[in-house]
């Protein structure tokens, strides 16, 4: 989604995009023109999803299915099988439950279990596997057809693409949902290894008729279509003559370059004529649009993301669209704000749901703004929040204790470094009187603590005269002789010698720094925090909190660092528009 923003820009000519992508660009009105397919079969599109039924069950149409044995492909394959794909048959002909008492994904299982007589869906129903195995508890039916019920895995003989074939002709259930070009190997249409023969088995149709398995004319319900190469409209038949000319390069000429980068399975570049807009393009593609569009429930159970610049909010909206491409319920809205303390101000008056809360405004968003963590960015050991205390080279200070009476910069009141120290001090029994702030002041000299209230002693905001706010500010408190220790992260220590706008003239180096250690077996820092939470009100019910986190470990998923796709639409952890760590951190 990168490349189309760049390209709606002006900054890019074409790229390749997925059919999801296609329905994000229109949803967001971005206008391209699509000149090419990548194609590796000759068929029209990448695949086409079909009703498979046994003639001896009596199934004549849709109405028909209901107290139906149902074999299902399962989840767990979204590089194959979107779960839009993956759930339009039961979108199509199940009434929608929307009870309150329940999550929307709660709602759709249990509106399956009371539509179907059993079924064989193996594979996560959600990301979360406790929840994933009590909802497999409480809706037995929905894996009773599996080879496996009480595991209901992605490893069960029943699951994928030719698991859900199988459960039918093994004489498991009575309706498989499937991709046409596996039943055509299934039932020996054509070679590659047939299970069993067509007799007794046929396609049922959208239309309410069925229709033999050997029909030359199957009946397709959805269908998806194949990458294509999309452009802006100026260069639009230059591009669409020079990707043609890819189909028999040498592989190790620049057009061979150019074509390993652009397709992974080759077969051949296929020429779109006319060449058209994206609209007219997906209205060809059977059901696909119609999967895209199915409504949801009202009143909606939108998730609103507090955001706090344009950047984020931009990212957030392009997150909101890929995310119902993908399936992903419920739905997502974004809403900007100055900064994340109005954006828990909106939470706390219920005008947004969600705010992604840096580690320095976890204590505050809890103590004054009545919020709870939903969930926390995992880093690595090495990305971590480390409290640190710093002092220039040449210090002589060896143990915390020796910092009694010396000039102190935090980086803010109240944030992970400011509580660390505080109960790092009354461990060792060095706070002489409470409340421990009150102590922090007499153990300290003159110090600095960016955000201190007024009612707080004056000693802890009297060597605040520069811009000392945050871990840069706390170095800065430092260098500039404000301080005589500075508690931060560690990992701001480099980040702060590399940046061309604290380090100007490259004078200040990493041994300008020393980190005070007693004890290098247990590691040098107080505490360890993640850099950021996903935050949300305190009085949110776990129904909320379920469905919520769930949204978020489907995005991350799908977008995240381990995305299982060849490619990923769009980076939840990376580089947005140029810029790092927006809305999430890149890390």
């Amino acid at each position: 989604l990168d490349c189309l923003r760049r390209i709606s820009k002006g900054k890019a000519d074409f790229a390749v995009f997925t059919p999801e992508d296609l329905v994000t660009a229109a949803n967001s009105e971005i206008e391209v023109l699509i000149t090419n397919e990548l194609r590796y079969t000759e068929n029209d599109y990448e695949y086409e999803v079909v009703a498979v039924v046994t003639d001896s069950s009596g199934i004549k149409n849709r109405h028909d299915l209901r107290d139906k044995r149902f074999c299902h492909p399962g989840y767990g394959q979204e590089s194959e099988w979107t779960r839009i794909l993956s759930n339009y048959l039961e979108a199509s002909i199940i009434p929608q439950s929307c009870e309150t008492k329940y999550t929307i994904t709660e709602n759709r299982i249990k509106a399956s279990s009371q539509f179907f007589k059993s079924a064989c869906k193996a594979g996560p129903w959600v990301h979360n596997p406790k929840l994933d195995q009590k909802l497999k508890l409480k809706y037995p039916n929905l894996c009773e057809l599996c080879d496996y019920p009480s595991r209901c895995q992605n490893t069960d003989k029943y699951w994928g693409r030719r698991g859900s074939l199988m459960c039918l002709t093994d004489g498991a259930g009575d309706v498989s949902w499937a991709r046409l070009d596996d039943v055509r190997i299934h039932f020996g249409l054509v070679p590659g290894g047939a299970e069993s023969t067509p007799d007794g088995y046929s396609f049922l149709c959208p239309d309410g008729t069925v229709k033999p398995i050997n029909s030359t004319n199957p009946c397709i319900w959805v269908v998806k279509p194949w990458p294509v190469i999309a452009t802006k409209r100026t260069v639009a038949q230059d591009i669409q003559e020079f990707m043609s000319t890819l189909n028999n390069v040498d592989s190790t000429s620049w057009q061979g370059a150019m074509l390993s980068l652009i397709e992974i399975f080759h077969l051949s570049i296929y020429k779109l004529e006319p060449i058209e807009p994206i609209e007219s393009y997906l209205e060809r593609a059977t059901g696909f649009l119609n999967a895209n569009s199915f409504t949801g429930c009202h009143p909606p159970r939108t998730i609103r993301i507090c955001t706090t610049s344009n950047i984020e909010n931009a990212k957030c909206s392009w997150l909101r669209e890929s995310a119902a491409v993908y399936g992903i319920e419920p739905d997502l809205d974004c809403l900007k704000a100055d900064n994340t303390t109005h954006c828990m101000e909106a939470l706390n008056n219920n005008a947004a749901d969600v705010v992604m809360v840096p580690v320095d405004l976890i204590a505050p968003a809890m103590k004054k703004y009545n919020l709870q963590p939903l969930f926390y960015e995992t880093v690595n050991d090495n990305e971590k929040y480390l409290t640190v205390a710093v002092t220039k080279t040449g210090s002589n200070v060896k143990k915390l204790e020796e910092l009694r009476g010396r000039k102190a910069c935090f980086p803010s009141f109240d944030g992970v470094a400011w509580n660390s120290v505080i109960h790092t001090l009354h461990e060792k029994k060095l706070l002489t009187s409470c409340p421990f702030d009150s102590g922090v002041a007499q153990f300290f000299g003159p110090s600095c603590v960016p955000g201190l209230p007024r009612n707080y002693s004056r000693s802890l905001k009297k060597n605040c005269g520069g811009n000392y706010s945050g871990d840069f500010g706390a170095l800065r408190c430092l260098l500039d002789g404000s301080g005589d220790v500075a508690f931060l992260s560690k990992n701001a220590i480099a980040d702060f010698v590399k940046s061309p706008i604290e380090n100007k003239f490259g004078n200040i180096k990493l041994d300008s720094f020393n980190i005070v250690c007693e004890d290098k077996s247990e590691g040098c820092h107080f505490s360890w925090a993640p850099l950021g939470q996903a935050m949300v009100r305190n009085n949110s019910s776990e129904l909320w909190m379920q469905d919520t986190l769930d949204v978020f470990l489907q995005m991350d998923s799908l977008f995240g660092k381990n995305y299982k796709s060849l490619t990923t639409p769009l980076q939840l952890f990376g580089p947005f528009n140029g810029q790092s760590n927006i809305l999430f951190h890149d890390n």
